[in-house]
C-alpha cells in the first residue's frame, strides 16, 4: 500500500460513523475471536501466527478493500489445522462463524466509504445473507459431528452433503446478486 493511499484510507476512517464504525469493529474483533477459539480448542496457539494476524487485522481495518483479509483467513486456517486434532469440536463452528463475520464485514466495508449512511434495506440484505451462511456452517458442523460419532471409514457422505449445500447456497446467492436488467 502506498503512503498516499494509506493517508487517504486513514482520512476516510477518521470520518467513520454508524455502520462504518460497527464494520471496522467487527473486522478487528472477529479474527481475534477465531484465534481465541483455536487456543481454546487446542489448549495452545502459535504466538508468531497470532501476532501476524493481529497486525494484518489492523491493516484490514484501515483498508478493507485490500487482499490482506485473505492472508488473515489463511493464517487462521493454518493455525487451526496445525493445532486442533478434533474435527468435530464445537469450537470449529465458532471459528467458522467468526470468519464469516470477518469476511462479510470486510466485503460490506468495501462497498462504501466509512462515513456512508446505510439504508435499513442494505443492512437487512447483508445480515440475511451472513446469517444464511452461518446457518449453513452450523448445519455442516452438525452433520460432521453426527458422522464423527459413528465409526465410518470415509467421510464421503459429509463431503457430498457439504458440496450439495454449497451448490444450493451458491445458486441462492446468485439469484439475488446478478441483475440481468428488464426482461423483454
Amino acid at each position: 500500500m502506498s503512503e498516499e493511499r494509506l493517508q487517504e484510507s486513514l482520512w476516510l476512517l477518521s470520518r467513520a460513523r454508524g455502520v462504518g464504525i460497527l464494520l471496522r469493529v467487527l473486522i478487528l474483533v472477529s479474527p481475534l475471536v477465531s484465534v481465541g477459539c483455536t487456543r481454546l480448542a487446542a489448549g495452545q496457539g502459535v504466538p508468531v501466527i497470532e501476532l501476524i494476524v493481529v497486525g494484518l487485522t489492523l491493516s484490514c481495518v484501515v483498508a478493507p478493500d485490500s487482499h490482506v483479509g485473505l492472508v488473515v483467513v489463511l493464517l487462521v486456517g493454518i493455525e487451526w489445522l496445525a493445532m486442533v486434532d478434533d474435527p468435530a469440536t464445537p469450537w470449529s463452528l465458532a471459528v467458522a462463524v467468526s470468519l464469516t463475520v470477518f469476511h462479510a464485514a470486510m466485503a460490506a466495508a468495501s462497498v462504501a466509504p466509512p462515513a456512508a449512511r446505510w439504508s435499513p434495506a442494505m443492512s437487512r440484505r447483508w445480515m440475511r445473507r451472513s446469517f444464511a451462511l452461518m446457518a449453513a456452517s452450523a448445519g455442516t458442523w452438525a452433520a460432521m459431528a453426527a458422522i464423527d460419532r459413528f465409526d465410518i471409514a470415509s467421510s464421503s457422505v459429509l463431503i457430498t452433503a457439504s458440496l450439495l449445500a454449497l451448490a444450493i447456497a451458491g445458486l441462492w446467492a446468485r439469484n439475488g446478486t446478478f441483475d440481468a436488467g428488464p426482461r423483454r
